[in-house]
């Protein structure tokens, strides 16, 4: 009976008979182990887990999976709008995606030893309206970071681990960017278009929210590596 209709068809269980000789009920076993998840055959190994798959496979994808959330999470949390209960500016909303970039973003060993500071360089004006400078001696992972003002012709940006350039720098934006070369340095602004101009990362707002787009091959090109997930959620990568 379903829903008040009653089907006009019968059915009565059919009567299953017993296997008669031992090579009977052997060929049956072994065709049921073929299509359950256990297996009797001879040198065939049995998987740990329920599901079958190696343990340490799975546990190397729920590490992926763990690592990916926490990103995002970390990204939601600090990626609030200014008109949030908090009251955040969109300086303060920025400077929170730098914090969150330093703790992800992955140097050569040589660059940016675990037991040094990271160094986070800001030239212009009234960079970020001063919000930058909260974040000194924050620690981001391991390491506490360590935020100075220099000039946009200081010879000493090459000590960097984060170079962010202020609006105020446009037109010198390109002559920096050219006098860094190669050096491993992540390089980050809120000009409009600082990294399709070469940039590695330019935070911007749009539709009344913050977002960031990414240079790929200028990352590449410092010997930098950003996270896969870090890059999906991004509005823009350049040199994918």
């Amino acid at each position: 009976m379903i829903a008040g209709i009653k089907f006009g068809l019968s059915w009565s269980k059919p009567k299953l008979e017993r296997p008669s000789t031992r090579s009977e009920r052997t060929l049956i076993k072994r065709r049921v182990n073929r299509c359950g998840t256990k297996s009797t055959e001879p040198g065939q190994r049995r998987q740990s887990g329920k599901s079958g798959r190696p343990a340490p496979e799975w546990r190397r994808i729920r590490a992926l999976l763990v690592a990916a959330l926490q990103l995002l999470a970390l990204f939601a949390a600090d990626s609030r709008q200014p008109q949030a209960a908090d009251g955040l500016s969109e300086a303060q909303i920025k400077a929170a995606y730098l914090y969150n970039f330093a703790k992800f973003v992955e140097w050569p060993d040589a660059a940016a030893p675990v037991t040094a500071d990271i160094n986070l360089c800001v030239v212009g004006n009234n960079v970020l309206d001063g919000a930058l400078q909260s974040l000194d001696g924050r620690k981001a992972g391991e390491r506490s970071l360590k935020v100075t003002l220099h000039s946009s012709t200081d010879t000493s940006l090459a000590d960097c681990q984060l170079l962010f350039v202020g609006v105020s720098e446009q037109q010198r934006m390109v002559p920096i960017l050219k006098n860094l070369g190669s050096a491993p340095i992540l390089t980050l602004s809120d000009i409009a278009d600082f990294a399709e101009k070469g940039g590695g990362i330019a935070l911007l707002f749009r539709d009344n929210k913050v977002v960031f787009e990414v240079n790929l091959e200028s990352i590449r090109h410092a010997g930098l590596r950003l996270p896969g997930q870090l890059l999906n959620i991004a509005s823009h990568v350049y040199g994918r």
